[in-house]
């Protein structure tokens, strides 16, 4: 019986007797796609069978197996394999665990990671006095920065799960529902943020960094192609540049009616 995978093409071939195991599931050894069983009459498949392939487990996400949130071990495996692995931490993720622990994970450890990255420009700015006030005042404003840090971080990636998955949608993209469009996004976030542990130059360096995770991480939870997860991640791309475009304009058009009250009266 031959067995083949979607992914990245691999091809196995089970002894007989694993014919009975047919109802199991069987991951790739290589990218741990869940693997289908190929068309017998396929003559193709079967001289392509590279090696007698046993059943194969599921290899679990670390944080998803965690003692508690404060399992830095697991946080540290995790957010390595997002990193350096996402295409094989991603399709081993748990899609029908709910948002809990994505949630937990981005919270805690992303939050973290967007503290550090504020810090180090907060020294910056006081550093080269870029920023105005005295230190009380710098501290005040750097300790509500990390009140509200996590509430930003949760709500931002919501929204942009929300019209990422929307586009999916309209793309017939989804094989998943939206929970996993957010965890994919969560977890990407959360492991990106430890970035910022690299002063100032980790703050330029994670958003292209996400944005690949991101890509690469929707394409296997959805099992999509990687065109249709392109146009999903352009449209908040493009709806944040109008907005920030438009705030530009608007402070632009203010100061240019402020310029000409201010002749208009000296005349």
């Amino acid at each position: 019986m031959v067995i083949r995978c979607s992914n990245c093409k691999f091809t196995g071939a089970l002894r007989e007797r694993s014919r009975l195991a047919a109802d199991r599931t069987f991951y790739c050894p290589r990218c741990q796609t869940p693997m289908s069983f190929a068309d017998q009459q396929d003559p193709t498949a079967a001289s392509g069978a590279e090696a007698e392939l046993r059943p194969q487990p599921h290899h679990q996400v670390d944080w998803e197996a965690r003692t508690s949130w404060l399992d830095l071990i697991a946080f540290w495996r995790t957010s390595k394999n997002i990193l350096f692995h996402p295409a094989v931490t991603f399709t081993a993720l748990n899609y029908d665990a709910g948002v809990h622990s994505s949630i937990v994970y981005l919270l805690v450890y992303g939050s973290l990671g967007q503290i550090i990255g504020r810090y180090w420009f907060t020294l910056l700015g006081i550093r080269y006095g870029i920023l105005a006030g005295n230190a009380l005042d710098n501290t005040i404003h750097f300790g509500v920065a990390v009140l509200l840090t996590p509430i930003v971080l949760l709500a931002s990636i919501f929204v942009v799960a929300c019209l990422v998955h929307l586009v999916l949608r309209i793309l017939h993209a989804t094989r998943r529902p939206f929970i996993a469009t957010f965890q994919v996004m969560a977890y990407a976030s959360g492991a990106i943020s430890l970035v910022n542990v690299i002063p100032i130059v980790g703050r330029f360096i994670m958003p292209i960094w996400a944005l690949f995770l991101y890509f690469v991480g929707l394409a296997k939870a959805h099992q999509t192609s990687k065109t249709k997860v392109f146009f999903a991640l352009l449209l908040p791309l493009v709806l944040a540049g109008l907005f920030i475009t438009g705030i530009v304009l608007l402070y632009i058009v203010m100061h240019v009616l402020d310029f000409l009250e201010a002749i208009r009266q000296t005349l």
